[in-house]
């Protein structure tokens, strides 16, 4: 049998084939689970060649592979951030592939062993249950992970378009977030607080520039900001800006990318006028970054 391997960009796509013809070769000496009387499940540290050998030869009726979520997984693998938990690899009686081959292509692609809970013996009736239950969020992974309080989704959206900046927000690993959020809650919970909720102008986008102000600005001075942002109410002889910004908000509104990245960059540069107070008449887009995060000054 013949298995396509999906255009994962990873590592660029030579080193993705070459991470494939590797886990090939090794797997002309790796074999199928064994089968059993009833489902067992056992801990095996499951390689590259092991994972190739199963997606070859066991996985005949899978769901389409998810490129991005493979890359997920695989980052946390090479970062040693993977968690042996009660999830695994399943096969039903016949040794065919019911569940796991997202894991089986990330150790792949990652050439990394990890370790997994491998279940035979699985029943096709089974199926009908795996993946069926709701999906828990990345916020109540970090809810139950515990360490970092009530994170809703609006916390976590200001967080990737934080770490993003102007190339627009990024995606994360429940890892990647604790790790980040660990760093960023102060800056986070600041610019969520400053900047409540408002049709059009409290997007992750305009929060995302407050926060990482948060690190390099005066406190008050970004309350006042986000309060004449938020309200539309600015002083006699206040800054131009937002007045500016405020009406570009409300005019463009949308939900696209590029749209995000827009707000993002005539957030920016309202921000640093309003700052400066510079007397500008026409806001224009931000072409770098005014507001770095430490990591990114310490580079």
């Amino acid at each position: 049998m013949t298995t396509m391997t999906p255009r994962f960009t990873l590592n660029g796509t030579a080193a993705a084939d070459t991470a494939v013809e590797r886990a090939r070769r090794a797997s002309r000496n790796a074999t199928l689970p064994p089968s059993g009387p009833g489902p067992t499940v056992t801990r095996v540290l499951v390689t590259p060649a092991m994972a190739m050998d199963w997606l070859d030869n066991a996985n005949t009726s899978n769901r389409k592979v998810s490129d991005a979520h493979v890359q997920r997984l695989a980052r946390d693998m090479t970062s040693g951030e993977w968690k042996l938990t009660h999830e695994g690899i399943a096969f039903d009686p016949s040794g065919i592939l019911l569940d796991g081959q997202h894991r089986l292509w990330a150790v792949v692609m990652s050439e990394t062993p990890v370790e997994m809970h491998v279940w035979r013996n699985v029943t096709r009736e089974a199926l009908m249950a795996i993946d069926c239950g709701k999906p828990r969020t990345l916020c109540d992974v970090l809810r139950l992970s515990g360490g970092h309080g009530d994170v809703g989704t609006t916390d976590m959206a200001v967080l990737r378009a934080m770490l993003g900046g102007l190339a627009g927000p990024v995606a994360l690993t429940s890892s990647q977030a604790a790790d980040e959020l660990g760093k960023h809650a102060a800056a986070v919970k600041f610019a969520v607080e400053v900047l409540p909720r408002v049709r059009a102008i409290a997007s992750a986008s305009t929060r995302a520039v407050i926060g990482r102000a948060y690190y390099s600005c005066d406190h008050d001075r970004l309350r006042d900001f986000a309060r004449m942002l938020g309200t539309g109410v600015v002083p006699e002889g206040g800054s131009v800006a937002v007045v500016l910004l405020r009406q570009f908000l409300c005019e463009k509104a949308g939900h696209s990318r590029q749209a995000g990245h827009e707000r993002y960059t005539k957030t920016q540069r309202a921000l640093v006028a309003f700052l400066k107070g510079e007397p500008i008449s026409r806001l224009y887009a931000a072409t770098q970054e005014h507001f770095p995060l430490p990591e990114e000054v310490a580079r």
